[in-house]
């Protein structure tokens, strides 16, 4: 009976870094505008056009209401979080990137499929900027005039555009952003 109880011991000890990893690897979450703005369940980057699967690609990301307070969170807005650790934004359900086709302050943001290439190379930073790996004075910003409000919710969902903008302090409320995980 204690070789048995052995043998058990030593298998989870062999696979619970594998079941970590695993776990980690799976983990999804929501990219979070850390001022929640006008919109009390805050602002998450987004696939524009559609909601959770039926999401377009081609229309790229925005600051969406946030889905968390439904319970879940939907496959337009949940990243990879092991990704982002490795500086790059992947929606694992479309398997396509965060990308901008030029590293230029007021550069839409959109989706790729992944490539190792410095317009899809994004850090989140101890402060909490998304920024330029290549070009690190540039921050992912939600826009501050840009406002409209979608077709559901209650309250109703209300988007604003994303772009890339000069990194700055006095633009932390539309600049700072966290992980969220349920």
């Amino acid at each position: 009976m204690e070789t048995k109880k052995l043998m058990i011991a030593i298998l989870f000890m062999i696979s619970s870094p594998f079941l970590v990893y695993a776990n980690a690897a799976s983990e999804t979450v929501e990219v979070m505008l850390a001022d929640n703005l006008d919109d009390t369940r805050g602002y998450c980057i987004d696939v524009a056009g559609g909601q959770g699967a039926t999401a377009s690609l081609d229309k790229g990301l925005q600051a969406h209401t946030c889905y968390h307070y439904t319970g879940t969170i939907l496959e337009d807005q949940g990243f990879d979080r092991l990704s982002i650790d490795q500086d790059k934004f992947y929606l694992s359900y479309f398997d396509v990137c965060m990308s901008v086709s030029s590293l230029e302050a007021g550069e839409s943001v959109g989706l790729a499929q992944c490539a190792n290439q410095d317009t899809q190379k994004f850090e989140l930073t101890d402060s909490g900027k998304i920024a330029s790996k290549a070009n690190p004075k540039l921050c992912l910003t939600v826009s501050s005039t840009d406002k409209k409000e979608g077709r559901g919710g209650s309250p109703v969902h209300v988007m604003r555009s994303l772009s890339l903008q000069s990194c700055e302090t006095s633009a932390d409320k539309y600049q700072t952003w966290s992980m969220h995980s349920l």
